[in-house]
């Protein structure tokens, strides 16, 4: 994996080798990543980011060659957790410019929440077939979690898309081959 653009434009970051025990992680597909990445692209300079699923930590690494003040990575496989720190500290990135919690979602999540953190970009890429959607979107809303212009940014598959409370909150939906990102705003613009 590469990184696409901004400081570190052009860069590897490492992956665990492919084994039977990691055949889950399905990584942000540059494609997907590099469209993304352009249509935030003017929007990331200081912002804070969560990467929620980081797996490798390619989404939100991301972000901070890009030019993110601060990026959370949440991921529950310590595997990956250490792989992140490692990618990072290869990279040269400040200690200060990124967390890493090894827990799940949705203690992550609290624990994000009793600390009263808000994200400018909040970018999750649960496994698909796990049906985790309805949760994040709920937790993130009820918890106050995104910023009012802030953007739930959601990698999912295209043949069974994620429908909110609320349809208003879609603001973009996009599609790459078999993958859908769904861009997500709880504060839509009164009519």
């Amino acid at each position: 994996m590469r990184i696409i653009g901004g400081k570190y434009k052009g860069r590897k970051i490492k992956s665990l080798p492919k084994r039977s025990d990691t055949k889950l992680l399905r990584p942000t597909t540059e494609r997907v990543k590099e469209s993304v990445f352009s249509i935030l692209n003017n929007y990331l300079e200081g912002v804070k980011f969560l990467d929620l699923f980081a797996g490798t930590g390619n989404v939100g690494i991301e972000a901070i060659s890009r030019g993110a003040k601060k990026v959370v990575f949440v991921e529950n496989d310590k595997r990956f957790c250490n792989l992140i720190e490692e990618n990072l500290r290869k990279l040269g990135v400040e200690r200060g410019k990124y967390e890493i919690i090894c827990d799940d979602y949705v203690n992550a999540l609290k624990k994000l929440a009793k600390r009263g953190e808000k994200f400018d970009f909040i970018y999750a890429d649960p496994p698909y077939e796990k049906g985790f959607y309805t949760r994040i979107v709920n937790m993130v809303k009820n918890f106050d979690l995104l910023d009012e212009d802030g953007l739930l940014i959601l990698e999912e598959p295209k043949n069974a898309p994620f429908l909110p409370d609320d349809e208003k909150w879609i603001v973009e939906r996009r599609g790459y081959g078999t993958t859908l990102v769904t861009f997500i705003n709880f504060y839509p613009e009164k009519e």
